[in-house]
């Protein structure tokens, strides 16, 4: 039996780093991947969810739209009192595309009489330029007013995050950079189709444009007393 030298042992340590890493590598891309189609199998259920619903709902109603802030609110709740009912379309991860791409199963079929509109945060934290993220946008008014010239629509501020955004692998800071201008981009957007912005943004920012911790419960999703700045302030635009 051939005798093992310290080059033999060190072969093989860095052979069982290697093969350890490609292992590694590979389950985090089956994680990704997993996740990504997690994602979009969410988001075509709840697409399907609500062209079941549709045939269901009254139109010229109130239609929230965006993401997980928007899927998240507790709209009946805090819009029972409104002679109109509020319908949530929001979707967990949605982007300005996603959006696009579902507006008629999530506005058109419908025809409601207001949109509250609050989309965009996740293009920030998943690097979609401001270029694209505001073309998608700007498309998203365009058919809108298309579709729907006599509606009113809302169009809400991207809101702030801060360091807790951190723990879900979000780069906050940029996002902190990037939202003040995209905020305005996004107003100038809505008053040339003749729309509301309605800026949330600074009701929720602390001193170094941060979201206020009270105001979240992750760095990024809205705790209670958020949904109840957000509904004060959006509330008497929509009576």
């Amino acid at each position: 039996m051939k005798k093992l030298t310290k080059k033999d042992v060190l072969f093989g340590i860095v052979c069982l780093v290697l093969v350890a890493a490609v292992a590694t590598f590979a389950a985090l891309w089956a994680l990704a991947a997993r996740k990504v189609e997690d994602t979009d199998t969410f988001y075509r259920k709840k697409c399907a969810a609500f062209a079941l619903e549709n045939k269901h709902l009254s139109k010229g109603q109130i239609v929230f739209i965006g993401d997980s802030i928007t899927d998240y609110y507790p709209l009946d709740a805090a819009y029972a009192d409104l002679p109109l009912a509020a319908y949530n379309r929001g979707i967990g991860g949605d982007m300005t595309s996603g959006v696009l791409a579902r507006l008629e199963v999530s506005l058109f079929e419908i025809e409601p009489s207001k949109i509250s509109l609050l989309i965009g945060i996740n293009d920030v934290n998943r690097g979609v330029s401001d270029e694209t993220l505001l073309a998608n946008y700007k498309e998203i008014l365009d058919r809108i007013q298309t579709r729907l010239p006599a509606t009113k629509v809302f169009c809400i501020s991207i809101l702030p995050m801060n360091a807790k955004a951190a723990e879900m692998k979000l780069d906050y800071e940029s996002a902190t950079e990037r939202i003040p201008a995209l905020n305005g981009a996004i107003q100038t957007l809505a008053e040339a189709h003749g729309y509301k912005f309605v800026n949330l943004y600074p009701l929720f920012k602390d001193e170094k444009n941060h979201l206020i911790e009270a105001y979240s419960v992750d760095g990024l999703h809205l705790s209670a007393e958020g949904y109840a700045i957000f509904t004060n302030t959006l509330k008497p635009e929509l009576t």
